[in-house]
């Protein structure tokens, strides 16, 4: 009987580690790098020094609106096929030619996670093609953006860890990630207490820097140097110029002396589920709490194709309409992303993540997510005055309605 009942208990902690471990792996980026002369490698990806997960996200400014601009007529034509007639694709071209020659005057960035993109084409003069699940393609650029073209490491199935240069890459393809494999290190999931901001529990950046278990804690105490991997940390608690770390034997340290424990801490980031991703100032930032936590983060899959915004604009005068929108006359897909302060803490937002916008004032907006979570964000043109306002698309053919962001009383979206 004990025989059976120690197979028993050593089978689920197979499966429960199993388990664990493709959760863990389908989070990080996979795909299929191709350089300049048709060399092909395939594994995780890390791109540049930064991003491994599919939920982190990629920036860059468009170059243009017209997303059909990059489409060549069968691929239009496919794409219209496979879409089921309520989305982008069911606009005429010529009314997007009049939204991209009328409407598209200011500069947009262009913000979206990893998981909603098929592939990225690298270009010269600082510029890339981003191909998304659905299909669509958007030129963008900028100089001033890591995630354009950078260096890509990535473990190769076959060859291990290889970095490959950005004048060697000519396209990525993003595939789903394989349930097992060596990725690039383990995700650290904890609880953030934000004080009066909140407790936030999610996957986490420390000083938006330091993304897995093995890597490091630096600071200094009484003692001298510490370097204390964040595998054997229980919690953080920011303690007058420095931090007490208590490791999980429950022995404390307290550290001072680098900016991974005082005031030159450049931010916790966090991934929170229904949410987005979240970033924690220190002076907001109170204690981590590091635990195991149920939620391992997105797969490649995780990422549903996107149709377009849709909604009803509400205006001042009590007028109501409804249609594709086109927010602050750049952001027609549900991936895009909006950006918002509640103080010091900065959101990026998911569109498919909201069910409301209200502009309160010329500088702060209400932002209702579906989740129920109510938020009074500004500092940022997608919540405050500097929005362009919405485009609406009543109906396929017909010329958008334009709303004038102080015209607007609330957006609601489908």
């Amino acid at each position: 009987m004990r025989k059976v009942l120690l197979f028993v208990g050593v089978a689920v902690g197979l499966i429960i580690i199993t388990t664990q471990a493709k959760a863990q792996t389908n989070m990080f980026m996979y795909g299929e790098v191709i350089t300049i002369d048709g060399d092909r490698y395939q594994g995780f990806l890390r791109w540049g020094t930064d991003e491994v997960y599919w939920h982190d996200m990629y920036n860059a400014s468009k170059t243009s609106n017209d997303f059909n601009r990059f489409l060549s007529r069968s691929e239009k034509a496919e794409i219209e096929q496979k879409s089921s007639g309520n989305g982008w694709s069911g606009i005429a071209a010529g009314v997007l030619s009049i939204w991209e020659d009328k409407y598209s005057g200011s500069n947009h960035q262009f913000d979206t996670r990893f998981g909603d993109i098929s592939s990225i084409e690298f270009r010269r003069g600082s510029r890339a093609l981003i191909k998304l699940k659905n299909g669509v393609v958007l030129e963008v650029g900028g100089t001033t953006y890591s995630d354009i073209n950078p260096d890509i490491r990535l473990m190769d199935d076959e060859l291990g860890e290889v970095t490959l240069k950005s004048s060697r890459i000519e396209q990525v393809n993003f595939l789903p990630s394989p349930n097992s494999g060596k990725a690039f290190g383990t995700p650290i999931y904890g609880t953030v207490n934000a004080g009066r901001k909140g407790t936030f529990s999610g996957i986490i950046q420390w000083d938006n820097d330091e993304r897995f278990k093995e890597d490091i804690l630096d600071g200094k105490d009484r003692d001298g140097d510490k370097k204390i991997p964040f595998e054997s940390i229980k919690r953080i608690e920011k303690m007058r110029s420095g931090v007490e770390v208590t490791l999980h034997s429950d022995r404390k340290f307290y550290l001072t002396g680098s900016n991974d424990v005082n005031s030159e801490n450049r931010g916790i980031v966090m991934l929170i589920p229904d949410v987005g991703q979240v970033k924690i100032p220190w002076r907001e930032f109170n204690d981590l709490e590091i635990t195991e936590g149920n939620f391992e983060g997105f797969a490649y899959s995780d990422f549903p194709v996107s149709e377009g915004l849709s909604g009803t604009v509400v205006t001042v005068d009590g007028d109501e309409y409804t249609g594709l929108l086109a927010y602050d006359l750049d952001e027609a897909w549900e991936f895009e992303i909006l950006d918002g302060n509640d103080d010091d803490v900065e959101y990026h937002i998911p569109l498919r993540n909201v069910k409301n916008i209200i502009p309160k004032n010329y500088s702060y907006s209400s932002v209702i997510l579906k989740n129920g979570m109510n938020l009074l964000l500004g500092g940022s043109r997608d919540v405050d005055e500097d929005n362009d306002g919405v485009l609406v698309f009543t109906s396929k053919n017909d010329d958008p309605v334009y709303v004038r962001w102080s015209k607007i009383d609330e957006i609601i979206f489908d």
